[in-house]
């Protein structure tokens, strides 16, 4: 027996309203949250967005969460409808998209950030070093490989709050096109597709700091090209 939206339930036994009191039981109260719920969904999220990481949005399954979260596949569904919505909180649950550079934003206009280059770099970087993010970040752009409808809504958000950033932060008086930040943009995506996605060596095992090194000065010179007008 199922439900309307397929979600297989046990079928109704009747019984006398006294019969809970008799076996020693507290009656049913019936609606609110179920104790523990909270927790399996996050149980829920967790799996899903390391199975996401890995395997992409085509390459992982519903039934694949739920073996991985250790739950009945009935659940998932309970919970979220179908894999998009389970890739959406999965994200959300690690990343908030729509904040990610307002460190680099909340500085006073007027007042240039020293190094913008290296600034700009060590923020985006920095959600993928992070252990918390760095699943949510992965997972948005190795999906991008297989299934581009799935993550472009994310990609596309990051992407432009990436460029509206960097040409906020471009000094005063330059030229602030959209190729300017498209170029740094397209730095630091095709680093990060290499280092986080593809996990390429040597570059994956680059200690962060050396990687910064080697890498800051090509981001830099974009914004002393702008500087120099």
């Amino acid at each position: 027996m199922s439900t309307g939206n397929g979600i297989p339930c046990a079928k109704k036994a009747t019984a006398h309203p006294g019969a809970a009191a008799r076996a020693g039981r507290p009656p049913s109260r019936g609606g609110g949250r179920r104790p523990g719920q909270t927790s399996t969904k996050e149980q829920i999220l967790d799996a899903a967005l390391e199975l996401f990481a890995a395997k992409g949005y085509a390459g992982t399954t519903m039934r694949g969460i739920a073996q991985q979260a250790q739950v009945d596949p009935a659940l998932i569904h309970h919970f979220f409808s179908n894999k998009e919505g389970v890739f959406r909180d999965a994200i959300a649950s690690r990343l908030d998209v729509s904040t990610l550079f307002d460190s680099l934003t909340d500085t006073d206009p007027g007042t240039p950030l020293e190094r913008p280059g290296e600034q700009v770099a060590r923020t985006f970087l920095s959600f993928w070093e992070d252990e918390t993010t760095r699943p949510a970040m992965v997972a948005i752009y190795r999906t991008g490989l297989s299934d581009e409808a799935t993550s472009k809504r994310f990609r596309d958000q990051i992407e432009d709050g990436f460029a509206a950033c960097v040409r906020r932060i471009a000094p005063e008086g330059t030229d602030r096109t959209p190729a300017f930040s498209s170029l740094v943009s397209a730095q630091l995506a095709g680093l990060v597709m290499l280092r986080y996605v593809l996990q390429v060596e040597p570059l994956a095992s680059l200690d962060f700091e050396e990687l910064v090194e080697w890498f800051v000065p090509a981001v830099e010179v974009h914004f002393e090209r702008l500087a120099r007008g």
